[in-house]
């Protein structure tokens, strides 16, 4: 459906270095990366705003590299929106039908379908200034859509709308994407829309493509300790696999390579890299469900309304994290503070490996 083969774009002092992955059609895909890695600059070159020095783009098989954005059908919706202020929602929806020239009826035809599908029949008359953010948020996806693209790209659509009206456009963008069969690229730094929405992530880190697969396989195996921390991993202890393949984690004794997701090279540095939810306290400690157990001394809590981050320090101080609901932190059987030490086990599950040299 949509390829990029070996994209490398130079713009002022970025670089995009040897871009390649194919999302298939029909295909949810979620391009997560920090802020300033390159995201919005890959898609603008897929709409057609930057040409590569180097590298293809492909859409259906056919060379779009150099293909203005008009001829591209992509649609295109930028986190502000970027409607015509003095035009009526009405107006703003049907303006790419009327560079391309359509019949007047078909256009009327077309805005009144789209506006039903996204429920904004209402709005139809008012101009963007009237609009709350949600509102303009779903004319600007109207816009887009009404021309029937083939590729809808996404640039961090919900980032500049509050938090229920973001959890409510996540649900539509399922939605438009269920009901509509399109293929979409959706860019973001959020970790919550990217599990949300993904058939498939690409993880991005300064111009360079990292890791790509379904969100649940970047999850258990991550490529990186940048993509593992950007997936919201926190755990890291150094080890070392030893000749034998055998693996003496620091201050913690052995570890057994078969609990781990993969097995290392041998006589090699590495990272123990583990969720928060694999550290476990009291009574849920056991030697069938644990590959250590030990005592561990609370060095800080941070609480939120519906949680509560937890730090501790292994005997040889390194530190770990964990996150307790409010509902498991009041099931506890003992309370906690920071200075008290805890009975501490860490589960068997989700152990994973990293390249030392990529800390």
């Amino acid at each position: 459906m949509l390829r990029l083969e070996n994209i490398s774009l130079a713009l002022g002092g970025f670089r995009l270095r040897s871009i390649n992955f194919h999302i298939r059609a029909g295909e949810y895909r979620v391009l997560l990366g920090p802020t300033g890695t390159g995201k919005t600059v890959l898609l603008e070159t897929l709409a057609g705003l930057h040409t590569p020095q180097q590298g293809h783009i492909y859409l259906n098989n056919r060379d779009i590299t150099k293909t203005p954005p008009e001829d591209r059908h992509m649609g295109v919706v930028y986190q502000d929106y970027a409607l015509f202020p003095h035009l009526s929602v009405s107006d703003n929806i049907a303006f790419g039908l009327r560079i391309q020239g359509r019949e007047r009826n078909t256009i009327r035809t077309a805005v009144r379908d789209m506006a039903g599908f996204l429920k904004i029949e209402h709005i139809l008359t008012r101009t963007p200034r009237n609009l709350s953010g949600g509102e303009c948020q779903r004319v600007a996806l109207a816009r887009a859509l009404v021309l029937q693209p083939h590729v809808l790209l996404l640039d961090e659509p919900l980032s500049a709308v509050d938090r229920l009206t973001r959890d409510h456009l996540r649900g539509e963008l399922k939605r438009i994407h269920q009901e509509l069969a399109i293929t979409i690229l959706h860019i973001t730094h959020d970790l919550t829309e990217a599990f949300f929405l993904a058939d498939r992530m690409t993880v991005m880190q300064e111009g360079v493509i990292l890791q790509e697969g379904t969100a649940e396989a970047i999850s258990q195996k991550p490529a990186t300790r940048f993509v593992a921390e950007l997936l919201g991993r926190k755990n890291f202890i150094p080890a070392r696999v030893d000749s034998n393949g055998l693996i003496q984690v620091k201050g913690m004794g052995m570890l057994d390579p078969g609990l781990l997701l993969s097995p290392p090279e041998k006589e090699r540095k590495i990272l123990i890299s583990f969720p928060g939810s694999s550290v476990v306290f009291s009574s849920s400690a056991s030697p069938e469900t644990c590959w250590w157990q030990g005592r561990t001394r609370i060095i800080d809590m941070n609480s939120t309304s519906d949680r509560v981050d937890v730090k501790l320090a292994l005997p040889d101080r390194t530190s770990i994290q964990t996150m307790f609901s409010r509902r498991e932190m009041n099931s506890l059987p003992f309370s906690m503070e920071p200075g008290m030490e805890v009975d501490t086990g860490i589960s068997r599950e989700n152990l994973h490996w990293l390249p030392l040299d990529d800390d």
